[in-house]
């Protein structure tokens, strides 16, 4: 019978956590939130938790939660608040929080010599410029008429592949077919025996 009664029960399902989806935290926690970071979590909290709910687990933050006009108001100057930074891109937070870093600006080649013989050069980076690396890597084909490709890097990350030693022309090429990107001499870095220096 013990055995049955073992069979018959439920299967021990895992826990679900749910988070605040713009600082990464549970809902529970977001008391503990410096104040900025908790009025980016504020919309949400106040859609899916009850005014009760607030008053109870964020009482650090009673004043807002007095009344519900209190609430209202508060949602309301945020609102007007972030339409007056006139929609510029919050920067995004890691899960816990933390401040995700931004990808740093630079195109960076990479010489080798596979094969014993054979030079590629490798050109990591023109995404971070919108620059869409099919296009790019049929154009430096081109224009160079030797074999050009977009592959993967280890991480998985996208790069382009070309056949021959053409770091600087390469450079120079993609700063005047992309003037629109702004992309300067500074943006370029090369790359040898994992050591990283600037191209020009």
């Amino acid at each position: 019978r013990a055995d049955l009664a073992m069979a018959e029960a439920e299967p021990i399902r895992p826990l679900e956590v749910e988070y605040e989806p713009s600082t990464g935290l549970p809902p529970e926690y977001c008391e503990y939130l410096p104040e900025d970071q908790f009025l980016k979590a504020l919309p949400w909290l106040s859609k899916n938790r009850s005014l009760e709910w607030l008053q109870e687990n964020c009482a650090k933050y009673k004043s807002i939660f007095e009344t519900q006009d209190n609430l209202e108001e508060k949602l309301k100057n945020l609102s007007v608040s972030s339409k007056e930074k006139g929609g510029k891109d919050e920067p995004k937070l890691l899960p816990g929080g933390k401040l995700k870093k931004k990808s740093k600006l630079e195109i960076v080649m990479e010489r080798s010599i596979r094969n014993k013989r054979k030079c590629i050069t490798t050109i990591s980076g023109l995404d971070l410029f919108g620059i869409k690396l099919s296009e790019a890597a049929k154009m430096l084909g081109k224009k160079f008429a030797c074999g050009c490709s977009v592959v993967k890097d280890a991480a998985g990350k996208d790069q382009i592949d070309i056949q021959g030693d053409f770091q600087y022309e390469i450079a120079e090429l993609i700063m005047s077919k992309y003037k629109e990107k702004d992309i300067q001499e500074e943006h370029f870095i090369a790359l040898e025996k994992g050591r990283k220096s600037k191209l020009f």
